[in-house]
């Protein structure tokens, strides 16, 4: 099974998170390869990383990319790191036919072999619907069936052959100015009528709460999938800003990748986090305690 990452130096650790979730809950652990694209980082913090996955039984490569063909591309504050997978074809081993693409902000919480073995169908790849408004899509001229790319099943034979990369590169030269989320925005137009559905568990978006509890017009055909997903998330996805290494993330599952962090070189104090907020920052945490409390208990453990 091989599993893709991309990461910097400041991501790695996140990163490694990741891959801890994916371990603890691999059945076949030795028959996981993860590969880790990479822009650049310490031989300290490339060692610490191989030593988490390799004592597990997991294989991890980690590589060095050249992004001198990334250059002037506007990646925001999403980094250079999250432009990697568009060069993947150029350094993944011919041997991967297949690939678990994993963005670093995730939580699996699943054995992965489901969906390494699930059908495309014909397709370069297959993802999951992206649960945000279509009025932002349409602004930026993009297909009303917009996947989110935070966690990709992809067929790498076809996505070399279909030049899939290479071609949303170009569409980022074209047209990136226009674009929110740059390496997404374009695997979305390059894939467009190409891709398959994952079921919404599969990337579990903290949207879904707010949309099963206030019935969002533009979701309602999803609505039994969104809550199967709230009910038992395969991998849960940290989309935004504020992530779970933040001391204002109010995701339920914030404590949960904590956990998963002490398996890691890095390991995230709890209390550390809190102490960086003021008592008006802390008063309004607590505040909104019952709610993050109330949508945990919604996922089974």
């Amino acid at each position: 099974m091989n599993i893709v990452l991309c990461a910097d130096e400041s991501y790695a650790r996140y990163g490694s998170v990741v891959m801890a979730s994916v371990i603890a809950h691999a059945i076949n652990i030795e028959q996981i390869r993860f590969f880790m694209l990479t822009p650049g980082m310490s031989e300290e913090t490339k060692n610490s990383l191989r030593e988490s996955v390799e004592r597990s039984g997991a294989a991890l490569d980690i590589i060095d990319v050249d992004v001198a063909a990334l250059q002037g591309f506007k990646a925001g504050r999403f980094g250079i790191a999250a432009l990697l997978r568009l060069l993947m074809h150029r350094y993944l081993p011919a041997d991967c036919k297949r690939i678990i693409y994993l963005d670093c902000d995730l939580l699996v919480r699943s054995d992965l072999s489901e969906l390494w073995s699930m059908p495309l169908n014909g397709h370069t790849a297959a993802a999951t619907i992206n649960l945000y408004s279509s009025s932002s899509r349409g602004a930026r001229k993009l297909p009303d069936d917009y996947f989110n790319s935070g966690v990709m099943l992809v067929d790498m034979t076809a996505w070399r052959e279909k030049c899939v990369g290479e071609r949303a590169l170009a569409c980022l030269d074209r047209e990136g100015d226009n674009f929110r989320y740059p390496d997404q925005d374009a695997l979305n137009r390059v894939l467009e009528g190409d891709w398959c559905w994952l079921p919404v568990e599969w990337n579990f978006q903290p949207t879904a709460y707010a949309a099963v509890e206030k019935r969002y017009p533009h979701l309602v055909t999803h609505m039994a999938s969104l809550e199967t997903a709230i009910h038992h998330p395969r991998i849960v996805h940290f989309i935004g800003s504020v992530k779970p290494w933040h001391a204002k993330c109010v995701h339920p599952f914030q404590e949960d990748f904590i956990a998963y962090s002490r398996h890691t070189a890095w390991p995230i104090d709890s209390k550390t986090l809190a102490s960086s907020l003021s008592w008006r920052e802390r008063i309004r945490m607590a505040l909104k305690q019952p709610k993050i409390r109330r949508r945990r208990r919604l996922t089974q453990v």
